[in-house]
């Protein structure tokens, strides 16, 4: 019995992961998600910098190293759940554990594009030498050394998985409950007629539910990205200096990332709906 639910839970992990790299196509095709969440993601960062001053490498860098972060976390996100998360909400387990899996490939990716590109920067900071030199001296270099200098790959992808999987049960439930009320209107083609009050709504709604989530996430997750996190040199990281410092940085950054975001697609990629690519 528990052997046959082990070997299950592998199965469809496995098959969850490979429907998620088959979409891959799809992110490609809706680069606005990225443009849309870089924005956001740049506007969170701004608004968290007087709870930590940017960290020790100062608001410049750390603007310069959230914005693409965020931008490629909602594009390998949204696109991929508007294909997989339809028709799972008959099964809300299911659709938690998809939502799970979505959100922590794009976390994994998001880490995996950016550590490097990061590292490198870092050190030039540091060195003073050109982005091509640096990537030079890098070459010659054992790959475990980007293990020790950059943030944990798959701690970052459990935190993301769990961040948007709280995220999308808590928008959920607030829809339901009417605490996040919707009026979707079409016209006789079946378009949806633009409603700016639902605009307003899902910016300042997803903002709150955003905050919220990142509280949770951060909480949960925290005993294990503590752990990880003090494998590696990275120590001026909140996560390093305890709870409090990483919730009053997650909590206002991912706030305000998810309201900007939800905002921006609502503008400019209305191809996702009123629910501005969340909420399938």
């Amino acid at each position: 019995m528990v052997l046959t639910t082990v070997v299950g839970g592998i199965g469809t992990t496995f098959e969850r992961l490979h429907k998620i790299e088959r979409q891959k196509l799809a992110v490609l095709r809706d680069p606005l998600v990225l443009v849309t969440g870089s924005m956001a993601g740049l506007a969170g960062r701004a608004v968290a910098l007087p709870f930590d001053e940017g960290g020790n490498k100062g608001p410049k860098r750390a603007l310069q190293r959230r914005a693409p972060q965020f931008g490629i976390l909602m594009w390998f996100y949204v696109p991929v759940s508007a294909r997989l998360l339809p028709g799972t909400e008959v099964n809300p387990p299911y659709k938690a554990f998809t939502t799970f899996m979505i959100g922590a490939v794009a976390g994994f990716v998001m880490r995996l594009i950016c550590n490097p590109i990061n590292r490198v920067s870092d050190e030039c900071l540091r060195t003073g030498d050109s982005f091509r030199k640096t990537c030079q001296i890098f070459r010659s270099k054992t790959i475990l050394q980007f293990f020790y200098t950059t943030p944990p790959l798959m701690v970052n992808a459990v935190y993301f998985g769990t961040l948007l999987t709280v995220f999308e049960g808590l928008r959920r439930f607030c829809e339901r409950n009417r605490i996040l009320p919707l009026r979707v209107e079409r016209d006789s083609s079946g378009k949806e007629i633009i409603n700016f009050v639902n605009h307003f709504t899902v910016g300042v709604g997803h903002t709150v539910v955003g905050g919220v989530a990142a509280a949770v996430a951060s909480t949960v997750c925290y005993p294990l990205s503590a752990h990880f996190y003090q494998q590696t040199v990275i120590h001026d990281s909140a996560i390093c200096r305890g709870l409090m410092p990483t919730l009053r940085k997650e909590v206002p950054m991912m706030a305000v990332s998810f309201g900007v975001f939800s905002l921006l697609q609502s503008l400019l990629a209305r191809h996702h709906g009123p629910r501005a690519g969340f909420g399938y």
